[in-house]
């Protein structure tokens, strides 16, 4: 009788296994989604997804466009990116050998980023100029790799500038959008632009009367504030994240 209870529970324990073991699948558009793929193989299916993966994972393969993923890496993962758009930023969980990524597809950026929990709040900066108060937004924290449409932790920043519109009254006001140098130089105008509309919009609806005269620019990647490359001509992702930017100008 013992035995037949203990195989009972054993058969009864087995799909609770298989089922944590087993690839987490994620398909469909348009999710933000935090999950936890401790040992797991990951695949991704999708576009305009917002995702974010912790535990370490044995493997990831995504397929789609216009996504932002954030992952925590097993030693040795292998990462496969296909399509169009995707920005991963990943860490490696512990030491070992680093992950194989092979990307395949237009505009695919890959960071290796510092550990830990991502930063809260807003990182708007201010300045005193001649023609008034400049602002600044991070355009990380502000929109999806590739993308105008705003995150909705962006909120945070763009009540910050609301609210000193609301409090300062500026006469005018110049919104202008940068983007580093990957991609197309025009592609990066339009993107640029679009942004900056994108970021006027939210501004209307949430500072009413207040609101001054805007002027929107696009200036892409024409008006950097940081080198993009190395001398040797490396990748520098620490300057091209200080290139992708809003800018504010409140005028007096």
């Amino acid at each position: 009788m013992h035995r037949v209870l203990a195989l009972i529970a054993c058969l009864g324990a087995a799909p609770a296994l298989a089922q944590g073991v087993g690839p987490l699948i994620v398909e469909g558009n348009a999710q933000s989604r935090t999950l936890d793929c401790t040992g797991r193989d990951v695949v991704v299916r999708g576009d305009r997804n917002q995702l974010t993966f912790t535990g370490g994972c044995r493997s990831l393969e995504v397929q789609g466009s216009t996504s932002d993923i954030r992952a925590e890496l097993a030693p040795g993962a292998r990462v496969s990116l296909r399509g169009e758009t995707l920005d991963l930023r990943w860490t490696m969980q512990g030491d070992g050998p680093p992950p194989r990524i092979a990307t395949e597809g237009r505009q695919i950026r890959v960071e290796q980023v510092a550990a830990g929990p991502a930063p809260r709040g807003s990182q708007l900066t201010r300045r005193e100029t001649a023609r008034g108060i400049a602002l600044n937004l991070s355009g990380d924290e502000l929109f999806p790799f590739g993308a105008d449409r705003l995150r909705p932790e962006s909120a945070a920043g763009l009540q910050e500038v609301a609210d000193l519109i609301r409090d300062l009254r500026p006469r005018a006001m110049t919104i202008i959008g940068h983007t580093d140098s990957v991609g197309d130089a025009a592609v990066n105008r339009d993107l640029s632009l679009r942004r900056a509309r994108a970021v006027q919009r939210w501004l209307e609806e949430r500072a009413g009367g207040a609101m001054p005269a805007v002027v929107v620019e696009g200036r892409g990647e024409s008006d950097p504030v940081a080198p993009n490359t190395y001398p040797d001509g490396r990748d520098n992702p620490e300057g091209r994240a200080l290139n992708r930017r809003v800018e504010f100008v409140l005028e007096r």
